[in-house]
């Protein structure tokens, strides 16, 4: 399997130790309700996830923080004019922290193996700081502290994304020793919550945070680290030199993965430039299902322009396949010609698949390029619609379990299809048809007998299901 490391630039082979995956992924900052951006990123990896564990056979470890100490959080809590900042910061991230996991499960995201807190993991974050202030890479200055990027690249490589002082620092540039230094204690502010430190009241910078939280769990190695793009630089690039620092250990991550921005009208989608459309505002238009297949039509590492029309379409592919599995279940449910000799279209069918099952491994195994594995299994859709009247019940059911194997792998279907307690129902119903329908045939004036039939088809029509006629008996199948 192949995965674009976005440290080396490069797809490399992802290999594995005793088939446990440690996989780091960054979480949100809880300021603002979760938008579209997040939802493409946490869809993807969940993906990802999924192919894995359910593909693979991996067994995969997936922390997940959530950033409720941040600039943005304590912004938002001096909105609320609450004389206690502590009370009012905690609202504030216990809120929008709530519609995020909320948010998730809608979308159908599996929960991380574990969660961390910021606020949880203070006191380890300052031992971290202690721990390269012992080492020579870390120094304090008025009651901030900070790390020394010129010491470090006498050791270490850097820098790993950017170009060489691209980007200066956060902190008093007149406190730093070199203006590439960046913060990883920063000094209590009037009217901020702060913690007590040898170096006094003050608060842990961004990136030691993630940098503690994932060392704490999987100490000096990790396997898969991910994140939005965005957060390549300066985020992750100093996470790496955190850890290596605090380990004395290069490569600390073996694989950095980013997911692509999501652009509307141009612009990345972003809370910053309060360009973004909520996940429950989404959610009022489109089921979680129709977004999943959306993002699922663009690799996850590319960028993506959210755009009405692209939305539309993966309507479209949604009705295709589960108009086709709908068909495909009401055609072998009586498990007539099930065991019937193959034709030649069945061998032609068999051969598609045979064909298609590669072109989902290849693109599996080419950094899961779902794009491809969506072309793959819509291809098969449309040659089994075309051949379906003509293949015995084998080959239908053939197709059939692979079509739902791999969606259910990439998350699109979330339970058995056309296997809900209505089931008994519509073949009641379809019975209840056939037999008005052979009474009329034997009747002189029979007509009122069809009528009954055909409003039992519009009663059904408006319920959701559909009677497909073919001279002899009737199928009732689920519209989608």
């Amino acid at each position: 399997m192949k995965i674009f490391n976005t440290i080396t630039k490069r797809e490399e082979d992802l290999i594995i130790k005793d088939n446990t995956i440690k996989w780091y992924n960054c979480g949100p900052t809880v300021y603002d309700s979760p938008h579209l951006g997040h939802a493409r990123t946490y869809i993807m990896f969940d993906v990802i996830r999924r192919i894995f564990e359910d593909y693979y056979g991996y067994d995969v470890i997936y922390v997940m923080n959530i950033t409720n100490i941040d600039d943005k959080i304590i912004n938002k809590a001096k909105e609320l004019k609450m004389g206690d900042m502590n009370k009012a910061v905690e609202i504030v991230y216990t809120k929008y922290e709530k519609e995020f996991f909320d948010g998730l499960e809608k979308l159908n995201v599996k929960l991380p193996t574990f969660v961390t807190h910021v606020t949880d993991y203070v006191g380890k974050i300052i031992e971290f700081i202690e721990e390269l202030e012992n080492k020579g890479i870390a120094y304090e200055s008025n009651g901030s502290v900070y790390f020394d990027m010129v010491k470090y690249k006498e050791k270490r490589h850097a820098p790993i994304f950017v170009p060489d002082s691209a980007v200066e620092e956060e902190g008093e540039s007149n406190e730093k020793k070199n203006k590439i230094d960046f913060v990883l204690w920063k000094k209590a502010k009037e009217g901020e919550i702060f913690y007590e430190s040898k170096w006094g009241e003050g608060r842990p910078g961004w990136h030691i945070e993630c940098s503690a939280m994932a060392a704490d769990i999987f100490g000096d190695e990790l396997d898969i680290h991910t994140g939005a793009v965005d957060l390549k630089f300066p985020h992750h690039e100093n996470e790496i030199h955190q850890c290596q620092a605090y380990f004395d250990k290069e490569p600390w991550v073996r694989y950095f993965m980013h997911s692509g921005h999501l652009h509307i009208d141009g612009l990345k989608m972003s809370k910053s430039l309060k360009n973004f459309i909520t996940i429950e505002e989404s959610l009022k238009k489109y089921t979680s299902r129709q977004l999943r297949i959306l993002f699922l039509n663009t690799p996850y590492n590319a960028p993506m322009t959210y755009k009405i029309e692209s939305m539309e379409y993966a309507k479209v592919q949604e009705a295709r396949i589960f108009n086709f599995l709908s068909v495909a279940e009401s055609k072998i449910k009586d498990n007539k010609n099930i065991f019937k000799i193959m034709t030649m279209e069945d061998r032609m069918v068999v051969n598609m698949l045979i064909k298609a099952q590669k072109e989902v491994r290849d693109s599996f195994e080419d950094n899961f390029n779902t794009f491809k594995t969506m072309t793959a299994i819509l291809n098969l859709i449309s040659v089994m619609n075309q051949k379906i009247d003509t293949l015995t019940n084998s080959t239908i059911l053939a197709v059939k379990n692979f079509i739902e194997k791999i969606l259910r792998i990439l998350g699109v279907i979330t339970e058995e299809v056309n296997k809900t307690e209505d089931n008994d129902v519509l073949d009641i119903l379809g019975e209840y048809r056939n037999a008005i329908r052979k009474l009329a045939a034997k009747k002189k004036d029979h007509s009122e007998f069809f009528a009954e039939s055909d409003k039992l088809r519009e009663k059904l029509k408006e319920k959701g299901y559909i009677i497909e006629d073919n001279g002899k008996d009737s199928r009732i199948r689920k519209i989608v």
